[in-house]
């Protein structure tokens, strides 16, 4: 057992867009390798575009409201304040339900089985890692307040 303090800041090592990235390429290789495609879904292409146009707007809107409360956006650094209003009204993640949903867009618009797939590993990463590590940090930085605002709001939506 070490007695090194905790660290002032959550430990995340990997940077969630470059997990969504990752994914997509995995996704996309396994593709090419088995010749997979997903089966013409009527009404893919527009659900795709929805849920992109869905994911811009949520993460301009999350990253807007983090620069407005002077806090960081970045999981590897320490946030100021913990901001609950806005889009953090409904979910403690915004940013990573963008993600998700940008990582899905993707996958619709390109027919992408192996997309598909990998965003289901790639959420599980963020689940067990990044987020179990950000969410470690808050109750330690923000303690009750955190409390209260993770009893209050989902972490997804």
């Amino acid at each position: 057992m070490s007695d090194d303090p905790l660290p002032d800041h959550p430990e995340v090592r990997m940077p969630p867009p470059l997990l969504h990235l990752g994914g997509l390429l995995i996704g996309y290789g396994i593709d090419q390798a088995l010749g997979w495609t997903l089966p013409a879904l009527p009404g893919r292409e527009p659900l795709a575009a929805a849920l992109a146009l869905a994911g811009v707007g949520l993460v301009v809107t999350a990253l807007l409201q983090l620069a407005a409360h002077r806090t960081t956006a970045m999981p590897h650094r320490a946030a100021r304040v913990l901001v609950t209003s806005g889009v953090f009204r409904f979910s403690r993640n915004p940013i990573y339900l963008a993600f998700a949903l940008l990582h899905l867009a993707c996958a619709l618009s390109l027919a992408s089985p192996g997309m598909l797939l990998t965003l289901v590993l790639v959420e599980w990463v963020m689940h067990s890692h990044v987020i179990a590590a950000e969410e470690a940090f808050h109750a330690r930085r923000f303690g009750p307040e955190w409390q209260s605002y993770r009893q209050r709001v989902r972490r997804w939506l």
